[in-house]
C-alpha cells in the first residue's frame, strides 16, 4: 500500500465522497477550510491526483466542460482508493509520522538576535495568530450554528485550542521581554556549564 501524503489523504477524501474534477477538488478544499491544514494549490491538487491515478487509487470517469473552458477530467476512488482511505486516517489520528515546524527553529536560534528584533518578530507572529484565532471561532461558531455536527469540526476545534495557547504563551514572552523578567544578551552564564559538568560527573560515577 503506498504511503498517502496528507495532500493526498485530503484529495481521496473528496474523491470517494463523488467525482469530482482536480479544480473542483481545490475549491471545495478552500470553501471547507482545509487548505489551511495544508500547503495547497492547484497545482499539488493536480499532482496529488496523478500519483493517486498512478497507484491504482483513482480512476477518470469522464470529462466535463464548462463555457468555452477546456475540457477537464473527472475522477473517483477506486475500490482500492476506498480501501486505502481508512488506514490512512488512523494513521494520521494515531500521529505515527513526525510532524516538523519552522517556528520552533527560530526559536532555538533567538538568542542569536538582539531583543528588539525577537520582539518585532514576535509581535508581528502574535498579531497574525490573533486574528487566526478570532477567525476561526467566528467560522466555527457559524457552521455549528447552521447545524454541522461536532464531529465534522474536532480538526478546527484542536486547532483553536493550540492557537489561544500560543496567543497566551506569546503574550507573557513579549511581556517578560518587556519588562526585563526574561533576560537578554550574551552566551549562557559560566554557572550553567560548571552545574552541567557536575552533573554529567555524577551520573557517570551514580
Amino acid at each position: 500500500m503506498p504511503e498517502l501524503s496528507p495532500v493526498a489523504v485530503l484529495v481521496l477524501g473528496l474523491l470517494d465522497e463523488r467525482p469530482r474534477h482536480p479544480y473542483d477538488v481545490f475549491q471545495t478544499l478552500v470553501e471547507r477550510g482545509d487548505a489551511r491544514l495544508v500547503r495547497v494549490n492547484p497545482g499539488a491538487v493536480y499532482h496529488a491526483v496523478q500519483r493517486l491515478e498512478r497507484d491504482g487509487l483513482v480512476e477518470a470517469v469522464g470529462t466535463e466542460r464548462c463555457g468555452n473552458r477546456p475540457e477537464r477530467t473527472t475522477y473517483r476512488a477506486t475500490t482500492a482508493g476506498h480501501a486505502a482511505l481508512g488506514p490512512a486516517v488512523v494513521a494520521y489520528l494515531a500521529d505515527e509520522r513526525p510532524a516538523y515546524a519552522d517556528f520552533p527553529v527560530g526559536l532555538a536560534h533567538a538568542p542569536r538576535l538582539p531583543a528588539a528584533d525577537v520582539t518585532d518578530a514576535l509581535t508581528r507572529r502574535r498579531e497574525r495568530e490573533a486574528a487566526r484565532l478570532a477567525d476561526m471561532r467566528a467560522r466555527i461558531g457559524d457552521v455549528l450554528a447552521l447545524g454541522l455536527p461536532r464531529r465534522f469540526v474536532l480538526d478546527a476545534e484542536r486547532e483553536l485550542v493550540l492557537l489561544e495557547r500560543e496567543v497566551e504563551w506569546l503574550d507573557t514572552v513579549l511581556r517578560d521581554l518587556a519588562d526585563g523578567t526574561l533576560t537578554w544578551g550574551g552566551p549562557p552564564p559560566a554557572e550553567f556549564f560548571a552545574a552541567r559538568d557536575r552533573a554529567g560527573d555524577a551520573a557517570l560515577t551514580g
